[in-house]
Protein backbone atom coordinates (compact mmCIF):
# COMPACT_ATOMS: atom_id res chain seq x y z
CA UNK A 1 0.00 0.00 0.00
CA UNK A 2 1.47 3.58 -0.99
CA UNK A 3 1.92 6.30 1.82
CA UNK A 4 -0.60 8.13 -0.05
CA UNK A 5 -3.02 5.69 0.05
CA UNK A 6 -2.71 4.94 2.99
CA UNK A 7 -2.80 8.82 4.25
CA UNK A 8 -6.00 8.72 2.57
CA UNK A 9 -7.40 5.99 4.38
CA UNK A 10 -7.00 7.59 7.71
CA UNK A 11 -8.21 10.58 6.64
CA UNK A 12 -11.49 8.91 6.09
CA UNK A 13 -11.53 6.98 8.94
CA UNK A 14 -10.13 9.57 11.31
CA UNK A 15 -11.99 12.54 9.68
CA UNK A 16 -14.67 12.05 7.08
CA UNK A 17 -16.94 8.70 8.52
CA UNK A 18 -19.19 9.27 6.65
CA UNK A 19 -17.61 8.78 3.33
CA UNK A 20 -18.08 5.02 3.35
CA UNK A 21 -20.63 4.85 0.74
CA UNK A 22 -18.95 7.27 -1.55
CA UNK A 23 -15.98 4.92 -1.22
CA UNK A 24 -18.28 2.05 -2.23
CA UNK A 25 -19.64 3.90 -5.39
CA UNK A 26 -16.35 5.27 -6.26
CA UNK A 27 -15.00 1.16 -6.45
CA UNK A 28 -17.61 0.08 -8.06
CA UNK A 29 -17.50 2.45 -10.91
CA UNK A 30 -13.63 2.25 -11.38
CA UNK A 31 -14.25 -1.09 -11.74
CA UNK A 32 -16.66 -1.20 -14.34
CA UNK A 33 -16.47 2.23 -16.13
CA UNK A 34 -14.82 0.92 -19.36
CA UNK A 35 -17.20 -2.53 -19.63
CA UNK A 36 -20.97 -2.86 -19.90
CA UNK A 37 -21.91 -4.23 -16.32
CA UNK A 38 -24.85 -6.56 -15.99
CA UNK A 39 -25.36 -5.96 -12.52
CA UNK A 40 -27.30 -2.67 -11.97
CA UNK A 41 -25.76 0.89 -10.48
CA UNK A 42 -25.66 1.21 -6.84
CA UNK A 43 -29.02 2.99 -5.40
CA UNK A 44 -27.16 5.28 -2.89
CA UNK A 45 -29.67 6.80 -1.09
CA UNK A 46 -29.46 11.00 -0.50
CA UNK A 47 -31.81 12.40 2.59
CA UNK A 48 -32.51 15.66 0.39
CA UNK A 49 -34.38 13.69 -2.19
CA UNK A 50 -38.02 13.76 -1.81
CA UNK A 51 -39.36 10.12 -1.30
CA UNK A 52 -41.47 10.42 -4.52
CA UNK A 53 -37.75 10.86 -6.43
CA UNK A 54 -35.86 8.11 -4.07
CA UNK A 55 -38.53 5.88 -5.70
CA UNK A 56 -38.51 6.66 -9.08
CA UNK A 57 -34.80 6.06 -9.00
CA UNK A 58 -34.92 3.31 -7.33
CA UNK A 59 -37.86 2.13 -9.78
CA UNK A 60 -35.76 2.73 -13.00
CA UNK A 61 -32.87 1.06 -11.63
CA UNK A 62 -34.62 -2.07 -11.24
CA UNK A 63 -35.20 -2.04 -14.49
CA UNK A 64 -31.44 -2.82 -15.28
CA UNK A 65 -30.05 -3.19 -17.80
CA UNK A 66 -33.16 -2.36 -20.11
CA UNK A 67 -34.41 0.99 -19.87
CA UNK A 68 -33.05 2.37 -17.12
CA UNK A 69 -30.66 4.69 -18.66
CA UNK A 70 -33.30 5.92 -20.74
CA UNK A 71 -35.99 6.20 -17.65
CA UNK A 72 -33.11 7.97 -15.62
CA UNK A 73 -33.35 10.36 -18.56
CA UNK A 74 -37.09 11.04 -18.33
CA UNK A 75 -36.53 11.39 -15.04
CA UNK A 76 -33.90 13.98 -14.94
CA UNK A 77 -36.29 16.34 -17.44
CA UNK A 78 -39.18 15.55 -14.52
CA UNK A 79 -36.94 16.52 -12.03
CA UNK A 80 -34.69 19.46 -13.16
CA UNK A 81 -33.39 20.19 -9.72
CA UNK A 82 -32.06 16.51 -8.12
CA UNK A 83 -28.76 15.99 -7.80
CA UNK A 84 -29.51 12.01 -6.91
CA UNK A 85 -31.14 12.07 -10.49
CA UNK A 86 -27.78 12.54 -12.34
CA UNK A 87 -25.62 11.19 -10.00
CA UNK A 88 -27.57 8.11 -10.72
CA UNK A 89 -27.64 8.64 -14.42
CA UNK A 90 -24.64 9.00 -14.68
CA UNK A 91 -23.25 5.57 -12.65
CA UNK A 92 -25.65 4.22 -15.54
CA UNK A 93 -23.79 5.58 -17.82
CA UNK A 94 -20.68 4.66 -16.89
CA UNK A 95 -21.93 1.10 -16.24
CA UNK A 96 -22.52 0.94 -19.90
CA UNK A 97 -19.35 2.49 -20.27
CA UNK A 98 -20.44 6.07 -22.22
CA UNK A 99 -18.07 7.70 -19.61
CA UNK A 100 -18.10 11.00 -21.50
CA UNK A 101 -22.06 11.48 -20.78
CA UNK A 102 -21.32 10.21 -17.20
CA UNK A 103 -19.28 13.20 -16.63
CA UNK A 104 -22.07 15.59 -18.18
CA UNK A 105 -24.15 14.12 -15.74
CA UNK A 106 -22.54 14.28 -12.82
CA UNK A 107 -21.49 17.76 -13.47
CA UNK A 108 -25.19 18.68 -13.79
CA UNK A 109 -25.62 16.78 -10.04
CA UNK A 110 -23.12 19.53 -9.11
CA UNK A 111 -25.13 22.53 -10.62
CA UNK A 112 -28.52 21.93 -9.80
CA UNK A 113 -28.46 20.81 -6.44
CA UNK A 114 -24.91 21.31 -4.89
CA UNK A 115 -25.94 21.07 -1.35
CA UNK A 116 -26.52 17.09 -1.29
CA UNK A 117 -24.62 13.66 -0.95
CA UNK A 118 -25.39 13.42 -4.66
CA UNK A 119 -23.36 16.19 -5.63
CA UNK A 120 -20.49 15.61 -3.24
CA UNK A 121 -20.56 11.98 -4.77
CA UNK A 122 -20.52 12.77 -7.92
CA UNK A 123 -17.51 14.90 -7.45
CA UNK A 124 -15.50 12.34 -5.95
CA UNK A 125 -15.97 10.01 -9.66
CA UNK A 126 -15.16 13.57 -11.08
CA UNK A 127 -11.93 13.32 -9.49
CA UNK A 128 -11.46 10.01 -8.36
CA UNK A 129 -7.74 10.42 -7.60
CA UNK A 130 -8.25 12.19 -4.63
CA UNK A 131 -9.99 11.08 -1.39
CA UNK A 132 -13.54 10.55 -1.44
CA UNK A 133 -15.49 13.66 0.08
CA UNK A 134 -14.56 17.09 1.36
CA UNK A 135 -11.70 17.66 3.98
CA UNK A 136 -13.79 19.00 7.46
CA UNK A 137 -13.50 21.12 9.71
CA UNK A 138 -11.97 19.56 13.01
CA UNK A 139 -13.48 21.02 15.93
CA UNK A 140 -11.25 21.15 19.11
CA UNK A 141 -13.73 21.81 21.00
CA UNK A 142 -16.67 19.51 22.20
CA UNK A 143 -19.46 21.69 24.11
CA UNK A 144 -19.87 25.19 22.11
CA UNK A 145 -19.37 28.44 24.39
CA UNK A 146 -19.90 31.50 21.93
CA UNK A 147 -22.14 32.46 19.40
CA UNK A 148 -18.89 31.15 17.03
CA UNK A 149 -18.90 27.82 18.04
CA UNK A 150 -22.42 26.86 17.81
CA UNK A 151 -22.05 28.08 14.43
CA UNK A 152 -18.66 25.73 13.84
CA UNK A 153 -20.37 22.72 15.26
CA UNK A 154 -23.48 23.01 12.92
CA UNK A 155 -21.11 23.17 10.34
CA UNK A 156 -19.28 20.31 11.24
CA UNK A 157 -22.79 18.77 11.28
CA UNK A 158 -23.19 19.30 8.00
CA UNK A 159 -20.11 18.59 6.41
CA UNK A 160 -21.00 14.93 8.14
CA UNK A 161 -24.29 15.01 6.17
CA UNK A 162 -22.51 15.82 2.77
CA UNK A 163 -24.06 19.10 2.90
CA UNK A 164 -20.70 21.35 1.69
CA UNK A 165 -23.15 24.57 0.70
CA UNK A 166 -25.22 25.12 3.82
CA UNK A 167 -22.00 24.12 5.91
CA UNK A 168 -20.19 26.72 4.15
CA UNK A 169 -22.63 29.41 5.35
CA UNK A 170 -22.29 28.08 8.93
CA UNK A 171 -18.80 28.27 8.72
CA UNK A 172 -18.95 32.12 7.06
CA UNK A 173 -21.83 33.02 10.32
CA UNK A 174 -18.69 31.89 12.62
CA UNK A 175 -15.88 34.14 10.77
CA UNK A 176 -18.49 36.97 10.88
CA UNK A 177 -19.27 36.30 14.70
CA UNK A 178 -15.33 35.94 15.46
CA UNK A 179 -13.59 37.81 12.76
CA UNK A 180 -10.04 37.66 14.73
CA UNK A 181 -9.99 33.99 15.72
CA UNK A 182 -7.91 31.47 14.01
CA UNK A 183 -10.22 28.37 14.50
CA UNK A 184 -13.28 30.29 12.89
CA UNK A 185 -11.30 31.70 10.40
CA UNK A 186 -9.90 28.46 9.52
CA UNK A 187 -13.54 27.25 9.45
CA UNK A 188 -14.70 29.64 6.94
CA UNK A 189 -11.54 28.81 4.95
CA UNK A 190 -12.22 24.81 4.80
CA UNK A 191 -15.66 25.34 3.90
CA UNK A 192 -14.18 26.91 0.89
CA UNK A 193 -12.98 24.10 -0.36
CA UNK A 194 -13.80 22.62 -4.14
CA UNK A 195 -12.07 19.84 -5.76
CA UNK A 196 -12.40 21.45 -9.20
CA UNK A 197 -11.49 25.23 -7.64
CA UNK A 198 -9.20 24.64 -4.61
CA UNK A 199 -7.16 27.54 -4.82
CA UNK A 200 -10.32 29.25 -3.13
CA UNK A 201 -9.69 27.81 0.04
CA UNK A 202 -5.52 27.86 -0.03
CA UNK A 203 -5.91 31.38 -1.14
CA UNK A 204 -7.53 32.02 2.65
CA UNK A 205 -5.23 29.48 4.64
CA UNK A 206 -2.15 30.42 3.05
CA UNK A 207 -2.46 34.03 4.84
CA UNK A 208 -3.86 33.20 8.00
CA UNK A 209 -0.62 30.59 7.92
CA UNK A 210 1.32 34.18 8.57
CA UNK A 211 -1.34 35.83 10.37
CA UNK A 212 -1.24 33.07 12.90
CA UNK A 213 1.85 31.27 12.44
CA UNK A 214 1.29 29.43 15.95
CA UNK A 215 -2.53 28.72 15.76
CA UNK A 216 -2.61 24.61 14.98
CA UNK A 217 -6.14 24.69 13.54
CA UNK A 218 -4.64 26.54 10.75
CA UNK A 219 -1.74 23.79 10.16
CA UNK A 220 -3.37 21.03 11.08
CA UNK A 221 -6.25 21.64 8.26
CA UNK A 222 -4.00 23.70 5.91
CA UNK A 223 -2.22 19.97 5.62
CA UNK A 224 -5.14 18.07 5.66
CA UNK A 225 -6.38 20.27 2.28
CA UNK A 226 -2.90 19.56 1.00
CA UNK A 227 -3.81 15.72 1.66
CA UNK A 228 -6.79 16.37 -0.39
CA UNK A 229 -4.83 18.33 -2.56
CA UNK A 230 -2.57 15.47 -3.29
CA UNK A 231 0.78 17.50 -2.21
CA UNK A 232 1.60 14.95 0.41
CA UNK A 233 5.22 15.91 0.69
CA UNK A 234 4.11 19.62 1.60
CA UNK A 235 0.72 18.13 3.84
CA UNK A 236 3.63 16.55 5.87
CA UNK A 237 5.72 19.62 6.83
CA UNK A 238 2.49 21.55 7.75
CA UNK A 239 1.03 18.57 9.81
CA UNK A 240 4.58 18.40 11.74
CA UNK A 241 4.48 22.33 12.22
CA UNK A 242 0.60 21.51 14.06
CA UNK A 243 2.41 18.88 15.70
CA UNK A 244 4.94 20.83 17.47
CA UNK A 245 2.17 22.92 18.61
CA UNK A 246 0.79 20.74 20.86
CA UNK A 247 1.49 16.90 20.35
CA UNK A 248 -1.21 16.34 23.65
CA UNK A 249 -4.18 17.80 22.39
CA UNK A 250 -6.71 16.48 20.21
CA UNK A 251 -4.96 18.16 16.73
CA UNK A 252 -1.65 17.53 17.67
CA UNK A 253 -3.10 13.67 17.87
CA UNK A 254 -4.61 13.52 14.55
CA UNK A 255 -1.53 15.17 13.20
CA UNK A 256 0.80 12.57 14.32
CA UNK A 257 -1.93 9.90 12.76
CA UNK A 258 -1.52 10.98 9.59
CA UNK A 259 2.27 11.21 9.81
CA UNK A 260 2.59 7.92 10.92
CA UNK A 261 0.29 6.71 8.08
CA UNK A 262 2.63 9.02 5.65
CA UNK A 263 6.09 7.27 6.99
CA UNK A 264 5.00 3.40 6.78
CA UNK A 265 6.58 1.72 4.10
Amino acid sequence: MSPRLRVWLVVGVAAVAVAAAAVGVTVATRSDVHKAASKAPPYVADPTAPAAVSRDVREALRAWPAGTVRRLRILAERYPHSALVRFELGLGLAFTGNGTDASRAWHESRRVQPDSPSAVRATDLLHPGTPPGLPPFVPAFTRARTLAQRHLLRGAAFQQALRPVSAEREFAAAARAAPNDPVALTAEAVGLYDKERPARAFSRLGPLARRFPHAQTVRFHLGLLLIYFGDIAQAKRELALARAEGPGTPLGKRAQTLLKAARKP
